[in-house]
């Protein structure tokens, strides 16, 4: 009889060790899985987002002049994320090479990404060409540089691109191209139709509908050069900017 009580006193105290062993096991786990919640959200890259918005606040009196009042934070949010990339000294370095291949030799000879919303001279080429073509955009016209030869154009095109008030023009119009091409698209909220301009900014308005509608969730994007680093979608940082900044720009 003392043996049986002694057997199942042990069983007891072994449960519930076990008991607790296995809850420990779990609140680590837990634990575990909370951390890598929070690290695995945007949150992951506010500095940098943050030191993006500084520089884009800077220029607060160039947007006000150049953009539309009610537009003027969607508009932005569109290109927000390159800023996340851009670096004044790297930027200088780059351009300063490029442009001359540009200017005497064209794209295919060096079609490089420059200034805060990292433009390239064949994105300023594709709207130049899509406005040329289409009437309803005629008021846009203004963009394309006439009464040149082509090496002066894409020298003018390249002074354009060096010029954050012509940089915000491009991508004011661009915005109107992407109202125009779009505009029989079913898009839900706001923010279904910034995360797809967003996105046909990123890998190309001139791709098809379809494609960019596939891209506009894959996870290829981050800050900096580091490949191995946290990556989102480029236009998660658009609509974190809708959401966290657009106040100061409205």
């Amino acid at each position: 009889m003392k043996k049986i009580i002694a057997i199942s006193c042990f069983f007891i105290i072994s449960t519930s060790a076990n008991n607790k062993i296995s809850s420990d096991v779990k609140n680590i786990f837990k634990i575990e899985y909370v951390f890598l919640q929070k690290n695995e959200n945007i949150e992951y890259y506010r500095k940098e987002i943050n030191r993006a918005f500084s520089l884009l606040k800077k220029k607060k009196k160039f947007i006000d002049l150049e953009l539309l009042q009610n537009e003027k934070a969607q508009i932005l949010s569109i290109a927000f994320p390159e800023i996340l990339r851009y670096n004044s000294y790297s930027d200088y370095l780059e351009t300063s090479s490029n442009r001359i291949l540009y200017v005497n030799k064209g794209k295919e000879a060096s079609d490089f990404s420059t200034g805060y919303f990292q433009m390239k001279p064949s994105f300023l080429e594709d709207l130049e060409n899509y406005v040329a073509a289409t009437e309803s955009l005629k008021d846009y016209q203004w963009i394309i540089i006439s009464k040149k030869n082509e090496k002066e154009t894409r020298k003018e095109r390249i002074n354009r691109l060096g010029d954050f008030r012509w940089q915000l023009r491009y991508l004011k119009v661009f915005w109107f191209v992407s109202e125009y091409k779009y505009q029989n698209m079913n898009f839900k909220t706001t923010q279904d139709k910034i995360r797809f301009y967003a996105t046909a900014y990123n890998y190309g308005f001139t791709k098809p509908e379809s494609e960019i509608t596939k891209y506009q969730f894959l996870q290829k994007f981050h800050p900096g050069q580091n490949t191995d680093a946290l990556k989102f979608a480029f236009a998660d940082f658009s609509i974190d900017f809708l959401k966290t900044y657009s106040i100061f720009f409205n």
